[in-house]
Formats: structure tokens, C-alpha cells, sequence
């Protein structure tokens, strides 16, 4: 079975599928670059985007909270350690690198007075990667599936522009020869106008010449 070449013989719908394909890597690409900046936006606010923030503190300070009993949960990371007030809704954050420094803190809030833990919640995080969204790892996952999927389909399509300008017989040899050359260099944009003309678009007939029409006259 051969292939079809000329396209004033596809059907409408095999046109509307080349056209999406055609027009797709562009639209792509608006989206990727609106999805990366986007990520870039929001990644910071991210993990504080539900509580407020009381401040950062140093560790005596958050230190002798805990002792006094006025923090009712902490939320111990490798890096820092997040320290919610009991009243109220906001919390304070404390940088803490040096692992004896944790754990002393942690053995406060552990520490048992009159039958309870001077803190009631605490969810040590310290040998894990700083959290992130479930929605980051999954949004980036599906990213990288369009933008290989996308990729393959720029070199599927530039072949294939470049066999339809080849065996299009609307155009001259140079207009051939141009064409071509659009599709291995800016094929993005070059293919969706050749779509548009010689595809999507009906042929113009034939405009007969002048000769042929005198000739006819005077039969």
C-alpha cells in the first residue's frame, strides 16, 4: 500500500490531526517555559503556604519555649527546625546544622513533666531531604514525558514537511528547495504555514494562458 503524498486528497480529519501535531510543539513550548517559571514562583512558598510565620529564632530562645512550655509542636528537619506556638497559629523557624545541637533539643521537648512531654507533637524529619509538595515530583515527572514526547514528535514532523514540499507539484523547483530549508531550520513555525497553504487549504486551479485561450477562439 503507498502512501498518499498529495495532500489536496487527504481527509479533512487526517488534516486536522497533521494540523494539531504541527501546531502543538509550538504551543509547547509557551506552556514549558510558563510551567518553569511558575515552579521557580511558587517553589518557595511551597512548604509554608498553611501556617504563618512568627519569625526565625536562635536556639537558646526556642530552647527555653520548650522548658516554659510554650510550644506544642516541632517539626525537626536536618537542616532547621520549625517550632509551633502553642497559642496561636503561627511558627518559628531555627536554623540548626550541628546534629548534638537537635538532639539536645529534642531531648527537651521529650523530656516527661507532671506525666506529659513538654511538647505534645513532635515529628522528627532530621534523616530525610527537606519536604516538598507531592504535587512537584509528579508535576515535574509529567513534564519531562511531554517535553520527550514533544521532542520526538519535531523530528517526526520535519521529515515529513519536507517530503510533502518535495513531491508538492503546486510549487516550482526553488520554492521546493526553500521550503525544505525551512523545515530543517525553524520548522516550528515554517511547517505550520505550509500546513495552512498547501495542506489545510484548497489548490487554486489552474489559470489558463493566454495562447491556450486565443486557440481556442479561433477554432
Amino acid at each position: 500500500m503507498n502512501w498518499n503524498w498529495d495532500s489536496s486528497q487527504w481527509k479533512k480529519s487526517s488534516k486536522i490531526l497533521l494540523g494539531v501535531a504541527t501546531v502543538w510543539p509550538l504551543i509547547y513550548m509557551f506552556l514549558f517555559m510558563g510551567s518553569i517559571f511558575s515552579m521557580f514562583l511558587f517553589l518557595p512558598f511551597a512548604a509554608n503556604r498553611s501556617e504563618a510565620s512568627c519569625g526565625t529564632l536562635e536556639v537558646l530562645p526556642v530552647d527555653h519555649k520548650i522548658r516554659d512550655g510554650q510550644i506544642k509542636e516541632l517539626i525537626v528537619r536536618h537542616d532547621e527546625i520549625i517550632a509551633r506556638d502553642r497559642v496561636g497559629t503561627c511558627s518559628y523557624r531555627v536554623t540548626v546544622l550541628d546534629n548534638d545541637t537537635r538532639q539536645e533539643i529534642l531531648n527537651d521537648a521529650r523530656e516527661v513533666v507532671n506525666g506529659h512531654p513538654r511538647v505534645e507533637k513532635i515529628d522528627d524529619q532530621s534523616s530525610q531531604l527537606h519536604d516538598a509538595p507531592i504535587f512537584i515530583p509528579i508535576g515535574f515527572g509529567v513534564l519531562m514525558i511531554a517535553h520527550l514526547s514533544t521532542m520526538l514528535l519535531m523530528m517526526g514532523l520535519m521529515p515529513l514537511y519536507i517530503i510533502l514540499a518535495v513531491k508538492n507539484e503546486q510549487l516550482d523547483q526553488t520554492m521546493r528547495i526553500v521550503w525544505v530549508v525551512l523545515a530543517c531550520t525553524v520548522g516550528m513555525f515554517s511547517n505550520i504555514v505550509y500546513w495552512y497553504l498547501y495542506v489545510w487549504r484548497k489548490p487554486s486551479p489552474p489559470v489558463k494562458s493566454n495562447s491556450s485561450v486565443q486557440g481556442l477562439s479561433f477554432q
